[in-house]
């Protein structure tokens, strides 16, 4: 069956079954888009981006209007949003360089789904199933998911919740160790709304909860610091009783200057007890062996 005949079969229709990438049945009033693989992950995929109003060469994309118009028909008259799964043809040339692509197959089954609109990009959202999903589910989904599949008390799994995304309980125990209140460790920056508690053990590699949960193993971190430190791009290592930073070679140093990071900064850690600093020490010595891993000159 071909892919009109397929739309055709549930009362779809087009303005052009050769260019339109959006179809609509105005008797049962849904309409129905392609959830591309490449372009989905369990949970959601993309079907539209303010982007694709133009092609690589910067014409028109035909169907991009029409999609707009199905799009409205989703949010302001209550239409059902379908889709159906595309798997991308991995191996077609583009000869024209135009970014088009080309389908290897389509799956002859539409399911129900919900919209959401975020930063220019439309989403349909659901039950996208695993094999027709070929961008990966972010890491964080995946350990939220399985705190969701504990058996264990409601309060518990909210406080793992917070505690992945490190806020919560977590971000309270990190706060009361290391008596700086709601400043960053590093830049001093006292913006609470940018700050992550920041585990230092990686949430998938704590022992237990309670390691999860331990504020010894977590400073609060500006964002962008977090990001660079949980990826083992910086690091603290320990001088005496100053835990100085040290910085991936791969990093560019005037940019990271720019954003307040550079060489010669150091934790303010003094306020934290002198017992905790020695599980501390344990924490960073692991953190540290991560980071030279990395660090290739």
């Amino acid at each position: 069956m071909s892919r009109k005949k397929f739309i055709e079969s549930h009362g779809g229709t087009a303005n052009n079954w050769r260019t339109d990438f959006s179809f609509v049945n105005h008797a049962a009033k849904f309409v129905i888009f392609g959830a591309w693989d490449t372009h989905t992950q369990e949970g959601r995929s993309l079907i539209l981006d303010k982007a694709w109003v133009q092609n690589k060469k910067g014409r028109k994309q035909p169907g991009y209007i029409q999609a707009l118009e199905h799009i409205r028909l989703v949010e302001e008259e209550g239409y059902q949003l379908k889709t159906f799964p595309i798997i991308e043809d991995l191996d077609y040339v583009d000869a024209t360089d135009s970014g088009k692509t080309s389908s290897k197959e389509f799956i002859k089954t539409l399911t129900d789904m919900t919209l959401n609109f975020t930063d220019d990009k439309w989403y349909a959202e659901g039950a996208h199933k695993p094999e027709y999903s070929a961008k990966p589910i972010a890491k964080e989904a995946v350990d939220l998911l399985e705190i969701l599949n504990l058996a264990i008390e409601k309060t518990e799994k909210e406080n793992l919740i917070l505690c992945r995304i490190g806020q919560g309980q977590f971000r309270k125990n990190v706060i009361d160790i290391w008596g700086n209140g709601e400043t960053c460790a590093l830049t001093g920056i006292n913006i609470a709304e940018m700050l992550v508690a920041s585990h230092i053990i990686p949430w998938a590699k704590c022992e237990d909860n309670k390691q999860r949960l331990d504020g010894v193993n977590g400073i609060l971190l500006c964002s962008h610091v977090d990001k660079l430190f949980a990826k083992h791009l910086i690091t603290f290592e320990k001088q005496r009783m100053r835990y100085m930073i040290k910085i991936a070679h791969s990093l560019d140093l005037a940019l990271l200057k720019s954003i307040s990071i550079e060489k010669g900064l150091e934790l303010a850690i003094a306020r934290m007890h002198p017992r905790l600093q020695l599980r501390f020490d344990e924490y960073i010595l692991e953190h540290n062996k991560v980071f030279a891993i990395n660090d290739v000159k």
